[in-house]
């Protein structure tokens, strides 16, 4: 029996035990909840069966850590010199290079107690989600990056790149360029769907988590016959992939070490009449005795390996916040 748990922000938590079905992002029905891995190539949704009130007594499914490919920081920093090396001979200029960073599962660690602070934590501001099944395991996240949000009257969408610590630190032309590349990319990608009152704002700082971003927002009208399509094309942003984007992606299936399987991904919620989809970032694979925390950044030929690699460290503290609260 699978399980899910969501809370959408500002909503409350919901529990339900069904079944995960495989399908395509073609298919899948018009109500449902949904996720997909970085390639689109795995989907699932879920068919609830009960309503429940909590975690207890669920039996969760958890991937072994030989399951998974978990580089130390040498190899790390290896990795991404290499692969910073072969930008210009591939004709990349931005792409997502991440890794698994994985934590000891204490044995008192409860996991609804995991999940319950992760939905105080951040339920204003993420998709905060529990999912399980024999198919894939159990994933947990928070993800604050809205892909496509609304209705026909009404729909959203953001451009949400470049990572700093704190609020004092400057932000640098290299962020400013990781996030202009994201912002031309989604307005080109709705323009193409032709809507109706399309509006840009200006890049403002955000804190999203244990880290602040450069956010840039999207409003527009969209006819309903066009939300699959948007969705298609608008994943994956350059935010998680790279650009340009079919060049970028194939670089990284070809380079990164690991299967990104959800991270990265599209997850969220299908209704006839509306639509509440986020990319599946700030996300961990739950296995028997480890975290195994996704994390990730964009890389230009201008980019620091180190500062790349604290970048990561930053990024999953508001996973680790929660987990060793």
């Amino acid at each position: 029996m699978g399980f899910l748990a969501h809370q959408f922000p500002n909503e409350e938590i919901q529990y339900f035990e069904g079944s995960w079905i495989a399908s395509t992002l073609d298919q899948i029905p018009e109500s449902c909840f949904f996720i997909t891995d970085f390639t689109k190539d795995k989907v699932y949704y879920f068919k609830e069966h009960n309503t429940l009130e909590n975690l207890s007594n669920i039996d969760f499914s958890f991937s072994h850590d030989d399951e998974i490919f978990v580089a130390n920081e040498k190899a790390y920093l290896n990795g991404l010199q290499y692969f910073i090396d072969g930008f210009e001979m591939f004709g990349i200029e931005k792409a997502i290079f991440s890794r698994i960073k994985l934590v000891d599962r204490e044995a008192d660690v409860e996991l609804n107690d995991v999940f319950v602070r992760l939905c105080k934590a951040y339920q204003k501001q993420a998709l905060v989600y529990f999912v399980s099944d024999e198919q894939f395991g159990s994933w947990m996240g928070a993800t604050p990056e809205t892909l496509l949000s609304g209705n026909e009257q009404k729909m959203q969408s953001m451009a949400l790149a470049g990572t700093k610590s704190s609020a004092e630190k400057e932000w640098t032309e290299k962020e400013f360029e990781e996030q202009q590349y994201v912002v031309d990319y989604i307005q080109q990608k709705i323009e193409e769907q032709s809507p109706g009152d399309l509006s840009v704002t200006k890049a403002q700082t955000v804190q999203k988590g244990a880290v602040y971003h450069l956010q840039s927002d999207f409003e527009f009208s969209l006819d309903k016959e066009k939300w699959n399509a948007l969705l298609q094309s608008l994943h994956p942003t350059p935010a998680v992939c790279g650009t340009p984007g079919d060049l970028a992606r194939d670089y990284i299936l070809r380079n990164e070490p690991h299967e990104r399987s959800f991270y990265t991904g599209i997850i969220g919620q299908k209704k006839s009449d509306a639509l509440s989809v986020y990319v599946n970032l700030r996300c961990m694979q739950v296995m028997k005795k480890h975290f195994a925390l996704y994390v990730g950044g964009g890389i230009t030929l201008s980019s620091n390996i180190a500062n790349e690699l604290q970048e990561t460290e930053d990024k999953s503290e508001t996973l680790l916040s929660v987990i060793f609260d």
